[in-house]
């Protein structure tokens, strides 16, 4: 193995280390004189033809290419690193320091003319995604998502981040952005079926490279039997195909009127203390061997009269009396999120109103399709029913109100 060789093999198992290579003034003499004394115009500096690895990222391999239109010495100084080296043709990998550095080279040829080569290489720090999000879930339950990129422990400069992205089962998912991280709230439905979602997050930097990161989450059978409610034929009279249709294109209209910040920055409360009578997600027939449906909600058996609270801040959609829920309010919270509550006796809001949390926005009773006087809350994601206790005391996603251009579709 030649010298150079030698020397460019002892650089590449340790890139970060200066490398003198060295002669002699006798030896480099003899060394040039014969090689390229005749070679060089008489007056002119070696040419020098640099190329740098596009994408510098911090910490990883850099690329330097140097071509010189005559054999010379070569002299490469980047960050802690320098390299001096006998060839008109010379190809090393650096480390990318992060920040900007110079990178300079220069070729000296046998008469002593020297070219130069000077540039600046900007690396930053790649970002480096993380998923948070629970383990296991049960049917029917809100799936809360966030995706992180901030460097640990913090390091600068960074890449910029250009676009984010979080999928279940491969079906991308919208969600909102706010500072380094990217945050989705989605519903399990009640229909769906149990077993393992398969989460994917993906952070693009400013170079249009993907960061990936994955996860599962294991999805629980709803767990309930069904439950024989056996209502009077009296009571659910109530319940007519123009009813059914009139509160349906209600709640439509409601949930396509809901903003995408989120409009809420305390934990969610409970809307009325009670004896908890009927829970989320159970399977109901209410006559024998009628259909069976799911309880949407949460019923909360209290005497009348009793106040209802928002269970957090929000805009009133609807507000009114309807055939089968009742004396409804439906809140909207914002990020796709809203709150329903079924059978009051009187309310205390109007649609527009901008409501509190733990504000009073009615009163329990008994009215539409119901046995007694209770209060029938909901949660819902994007329309889609959630177990309205899993959001007690909870905050997420929460925040401060942000502007438009951050949301994320």
């Amino acid at each position: 193995m030649t010298p150079v060789a030698a020397a460019l093999a002892w650089l590449q198992r340790g890139p970060r280390r200066a490398l003198a290579f060295a002669t002699t003034g006798v030896a480099l003499a003899v060394l040039l004189g014969g090689v390229i004394g005749s070679a060089a115009p008489p007056g002119a500096p070696p040419r020098l033809y640099v190329e740098v690895g596009e994408q510098p990222v911090a910490g990883r391999p850099l690329d330097v290419s140097v071509s010189v239109d005559v054999p010379a010495i070569v002299r490469l100084r980047y960050a802690d690193t320098t390299l001096e080296e006998v060839a008109q043709e010379l190809r090393v990998s650096l480390l990318a320091e992060a920040g900007a550095w110079a990178l300079e080279i220069e070729a000296e040829d046998a008469a002593g003319r020297v070219g130069h080569d000077s540039r600046v290489v900007y690396a930053a720090w790649p970002p480096e995604p993380r998923l948070e999000a629970p383990d296991a879930l049960t049917i029917g339950d809100a799936l809360f998502v966030r995706l992180a990129w901030g460097l640990e422990p913090q390091r600068e400069p960074r890449l910029r981040v250009v676009d984010v992205g979080v999928e279940l089962d491969g079906v991308p998912q919208p969600g909102l952005r706010r500072g380094d991280e990217y945050v989705v709230l989605l519903p399990l439905p009640l229909q769906a079926e149990p077993g393992d979602r398969n989460l994917r997050g993906v952070v693009v930097d400013a170079f249009g490279n993907a960061h990936e990161t994955h996860g599962v989450v294991r999805v629980a059978p709803n767990p309930n039997p069904v439950q024989e409610l056996n209502v009077a034929p009296a009571t659910l009279a109530v319940i007519t195909p123009e009813g059914r249709e009139l509160e349906a294109r209600t709640l439509e209209k409601a949930f396509a009127a809901v903003g995408p910040l989120p409009r809420w920055d305390r934990p969610f409360l409970l809307p009325v203390e009670g004896r908890h009578t009927s829970a989320f997600g159970l399977p109901r027939r209410y006559a024998p061997g009628g259909p069976v449906s799911f309880h949407l909600g949460t019923d909360i058996a209290a005497p009348t009269g009793t106040p209802v609270l928002a269970t957090n801040a929000g805009v009133v959609r609807v507000a009114g009396m309807y055939p089968i829920k009742g004396g409804l309010v439906v809140l909207d919270h914002g990020f796709g999120v809203t709150s329903l509550y079924f059978h009051q006796s009187a309310l205390a809001v109007s649609v527009g109103d901008v409501v509190e949390r733990g504000q009073v926005i009615g009163s329990v009773g008994s009215t539409g399709l119901s046995t007694g006087p209770h209060l029938h809350w909901e949660m819902r994601v994007d329309g889609v029913p959630t177990a309205p206790l899993a959001w007690v005391d909870r905050r997420w996603p929460g925040g401060p109100v942000l502007a438009p251009d951050q949301v994320v579709d």
